[in-house]
């Protein structure tokens, strides 16, 4: 395998992958996306709710958003979602365990060429 390694398509990786690179530039634009999902989320954690569906979370912000400045104010990716699910658990306490995220693949993904 080390000659193997001498080769630039089987060098690991350590950029950011191009949807966590496309996630950073969402919140980057809207700052104050996390700040609201996490409220709509304890709401219905003070509801009774246990865990709930991070894609809910981002439909009803998107109703809201829509409802309450009459256009689609709320830019962001469906494929944002399991970013926006471990950071907020990361971020406030309250909601660990709030979404169900899969595990992710390791981070210095062999072979992959961009």
């Amino acid at each position: 395998m080390k000659e193997l390694d001498s080769l630039p398509l089987f060098k690991p990786t350590h950029k950011k992958s191009k949807l966590l690179q496309q996630w950073d530039e969402c919140k980057e634009k809207q700052p104050d996306l996390l700040p609201k999902l996490a409220e709509i989320a304890r709401k219905l954690q003070g509801r009774g709710y246990s865990q709930y569906s991070i894609s809910g979370l981002f439909h009803i912000l998107r109703w809201e958003t829509d409802e309450t400045t009459g256009d689609l104010g709320l830019k962001v990716n469906n494929n944002h979602q399991p970013f926006a699910a471990r950071e907020l658990m990361e971020i406030y306490p309250e909601l660990k365990g709030f979404f169900k995220t899969r595990e992710q693949k390791p981070k210095g993904v062999w072979g992959q060429l961009y």
